[in-house]
């Protein structure tokens, strides 16, 4: 017997994932780059079979479930939450040495009416699992973009929503100094959460480990499991683009313009036109 008719025999043994191959006429080579993924979601479903919200979770995905998608001609994993674990009806953001001041007033202005009917839009159009995009948000110093996106994550979180909110370059330091596998906790956090709002980017000190092992698989998570993310920066889409390709290397251009790609994926670019409210 070859090798993928093993791996075939093995998987099959779980009608799910014998009717998924079928349904979407998965051919041997994809099965085969797919399998990783396929294992996974086979051992898992097992795993959750005899649970029931009965036991403590011994899933991997932690208290959550997995989901077989295909897109683009590849098997994908999704993650969604758990039925059996009860949730508060009430998610508090978690700010990530992000200064926002919760008392602070908003002021309607003719430049950010468009903007906050972006976010009117989405919030009334979430729902977790479907795909949406969120907003790049960009602009020049102290015209609000912070702000604006705080009043988004607070109003995803009376919803119930699990919002994480990080100032990016300060998320980005505290990853860098994490000690041992509580950089891959962190980074687990970011990645799985509901909605993501990166705050400021573009104003840190860009490094392939940064650019490569931290944003880009979190980026690339995201988008394949429909999570949707925010972001603020006084950059435009093309000058954060510049930014992660600051190096004169030919492959650092390459792996800039990737991470640009999965943001205009996962959002729509707005700018902000305002004045700079922090001197007045």
């Amino acid at each position: 017997m070859s090798g993928i008719e093993k791996i075939k025999k093995e998987l099959f043994t779980s009608k799910e994932i014998a009717d998924f191959c079928e349904q979407h006429s998965l051919t041997d080579a994809q099965i085969l780059s797919g399998f990783a993924e396929l294992f996974l979601h086979k051992d898992n479903t097992k795993i959750c079979a005899k649970c029931l919200g009965k036991i403590p979770c011994q899933s991997t995905a932690d208290k959550m479930i997995t989901t077989l998608k295909y897109e683009n001609g590849q098997v994908r994993v999704a993650y969604k939450d758990c039925p059996y674990i009860e949730k508060t009806h009430i998610y508090p953001i978690k700010f990530l040495h992000c200064n926002y001041d919760k008392n602070e007033e908003m002021f309607l202005t003719k430049e950010r009416i468009h903007i906050l009917k972006a976010v009117d839009k989405f919030c009334e159009g979430y729902q977790k699992g479907k795909k949406i995009k969120g907003i790049y948000l960009h602009g020049g110093f102290g015209v609000g973009k912070t702000f604006i996106l705080a009043i988004l994550a607070k109003r995803l979180e009376e919803k119930g929503i699990r919002i994480i909110f990080a100032c990016y370059p300060d998320l980005m330091r505290q990853i860098k100094s994490a000690i041992g596998d509580n950089i891959e906790e962190i980074i687990a956090e970011v990645k799985m959460v509901d909605v993501l709002v990166l705050d400021d980017i573009g104003s840190e000190n860009n490094t392939p480990f940064v650019r490569d092992d931290i944003l880009s698989p979190i980026l690339q998570y995201r988008m394949d499991n429909d999570l949707p993310v925010f972001m603020s920066s006084n950059l435009s889409i093309e000058k954060l683009g510049d930014h992660f390709s600051e190096t004169n290397n030919e492959s650092d251009k390459v792996k800039g313009q990737r991470i640009i790609q999965r943001i205009r994926y996962l959002m729509n670019p707005f700018e902000l036109d305002d004045k700079n409210y922090r001197n007045n």
